[in-house]
């Protein structure tokens, strides 16, 4: 599962290096997915959309954060990278 809740912006291109011109406008997450699918098309991935902090814990509930056998964290403020880290 990948989540982001942002769309590219021109601003993005070089900085992050799965997106392309053509995905400017797009959602981060399903460009993401789909890059990581061309990359390996065994990859299971589901974009997703939704933020992850306390608010969403009907979604992201210790069930969801117990099933998880790897995790990789690339949000860009401290708050949510210690919100994910405390719930791993």
């Amino acid at each position: 599962m990948v989540t982001d809740n942002d769309t590219i912006a021109l601003s993005n291109l070089n900085r992050q290096f799965l997106f392309r011109l053509p995905d400017v406008d797009h959602g981060k997450s399903e460009v993401a997915c789909a890059a990581a699918k061309v990359a390996n098309p065994d990859i299971n991935l589901q974009p997703r959309t939704d933020m992850i902090y306390p608010a969403t814990e009907s979604i992201y509930n210790d069930k969801f954060w117990n099933e998880r056998t790897f995790v990789v964290n690339a949000v860009d403020n401290q708050k949510a990278r210690l919100y994910v880290d405390s719930r791993c």
